[in-house]
């Protein structure tokens, strides 16, 4: 049996790479979270009409999704 065919039966696969995504998916999405709540703080000091929540947060969850690829990507 090669090294290539070795199969580890104590971790299921992938799941440290799932982890790790999931960890810098967190970490991205909570700082866009909070540069999007500043931004909609920002709009009402200068009276434009704010993004809604629910938008913010759409777009906090797509921006965390391409940082987290990014990642692990070599970007």
């Amino acid at each position: 049996m090669s090294l290539y065919e070795r199969v580890d039966r104590d971790v299921a696969p992938g799941s440290r790479e799932r982890i790790e995504y999931l960890l810098v998916y967190a970490v991205c999405f909570a700082v866009l979270m909070v540069e999007g709540v500043l931004r909609r703080i920002g709009s009402l000091v200068t009276a434009h009409r704010p993004a809604p929540l629910g938008a913010i947060v759409a777009e906090a969850r797509v921006k965390a999704a391409n940082c987290a690829t990014s990642s692990f990507m070599g970007l």
